[in-house]
C-alpha cells in the first residue's frame, strides 16, 4: 500500500462509506500513484497472468487527489462495478 494511501486512510474510508462504496475492497486493488494523486485499479488475477506482455487492462476504478492536504475523488464508470 502506498504511503499517500495509509496518510489519508481514514479521509478514503470515509468517502467510501458516505458513497455506499466497500472501503474493503478498495484497500485491495491495485494502486497506481504520484506525488499528489492515487489511482485505484481492478486487475483479475485470472485473467492476464503475463501483465503487460499481454496488454490485459487494468481499469481506473477510482482516482483520488490530493492538494494541500485536501482529498478530492473522482469516481469512472468502473467504480460502482468494482466497489459495490
Amino acid at each position: 500500500m502506498c504511503k499517500l494511501f495509509s496518510k489519508y486512510e481514514k479521509e478514503i474510508e470515509q468517502y467510501c462509506i458516505s458513497q455506499g462504496l466497500s472501503f474493503e475492497k478498495a484497500k485491495r486493488l491495485p494502486q497506481c500513484w504520484g506525488k499528489n494523486d492515487i489511482w485505484l485499479q481492478y486487475h483479475d488475477s485470472q485473467k492476464g497472468k503475463e501483465g503487460l506482455r499481454n496488454e490485459t487492462p487494468a481499469p481506473i476504478v477510482l482516482k483520488i487527489f490530493i492538494d494541500n492536504g485536501r482529498v478530492a475523488f473522482e469516481q469512472t464508470e468502473h467504480t460502482r462495478k468494482y466497489l459495490s
